[in-house]
């Protein structure tokens, strides 16, 4: 079993830290306010077009509500577009009670529609023009979002993609991955700190922690490993215990990236 444990041990990214019970959910934006029906819950940003709502409450008594949203006016109005609701779907809201939602923008005539065009968001019944609760968007705020590096390069051996990125706090996506497979006892690595070094190994796409066999341009989901989510990713690589680090990228380890909506909900 191929697992590289130094760089983990030595930055005190180990298990420990990973025990942390809070859950990364996003750029938070404000709490709904409560004004009818009950309506009440936590939001934040997944992604300037993805949020997240924690602890949703509404008594769905109201005959036509709706997650709405718009930027015509500073306050909730008519005068907006619908955000489906958790199934995607634009039909009248049914009651919740505390629950756990991850909502997604609607592509309208306009285009992909997202936070940085909005000024609320709002539970809103169109028939009567009632806002039941709403939160402000603020302006100007560095949502989050994947972190592309450039490809990974190495002629000898060779290992090249066309891009690397961290996609949300769970996964890597590696493009067009190519390994000649040469280097029998390499793997992929991520860490902090000095990119050559061993680092924490990866699961290959399948899950395995065996050597890497032979690719020819395959687009790779890797899983981040569950002991370090939630700690900076400095480098991602492919490295070998024989030859060291055959070839690498580098992130911004301040960045803020998604949250995998998998552990949201």
């Amino acid at each position: 079993m191929l697992r590289c444990w130094t760089l983990l041990c030595a930055l005190g990214l180990g298990i420990a830290s990973a025990a942390n019970d809070e859950t990364y959910k996003g750029q938070y934006i404000g709490r709904l306010s409560t004004l009818h029906h009950d309506v009440t819950g936590d939001v934040y940003a997944v992604d300037n077009i993805t949020v997240f709502i924690e602890g949703f409450t509404y008594d769905g008594e109201a005959p036509d509500a709706f997650f709405f949203a718009g930027n015509r006016e500073a306050e909730p109005s008519n005068r907006g577009f619908i955000i489906p609701d958790e199934r995607g779907r634009t039909q009248v809201l049914g009651p919740y009670r505390n629950k756990n939602l991850v909502l997604r923008f609607p592509v309208t005539k306009k285009g992909q529609r997202s936070l940085n065009d909005v000024q609320w968001i709002s539970v809103w019944c169109r028939k009567f023009s009632i806002d039941f609760g709403h939160v402000k968007i603020p302006k100007n705020v560095p949502w989050p979002e994947p972190q592309v590096a450039a490809g990974l390069q190495s002629d000898r051996p060779v290992v090249r993609s066309s891009a690397v990125r961290v996609t949300d706090t769970n996964t890597f996506k590696i493009d067009d991955f190519t390994f000649d497979g040469t280097v029998q006892d390499a793997i992929f690595v991520m860490g902090s700190g000095d990119a050559g070094a061993s680092g924490v190994q990866v699961m290959d796409e399948k899950g395995s922690d065996h050597a890497l066999k032979k690719y020819s341009k395959r687009t790779l989901l890797l899983t981040i490993p569950p002991e370090v989510r939630g700690q900076p990713v400095q480098y991602f690589g492919v490295w070998s215990p024989s030859k060291g680090m055959l070839a690498s990228v580098t992130f911004d380890p301040d960045a803020h990236i998604p949250p995998s909506v998998k552990s949201l909900l």
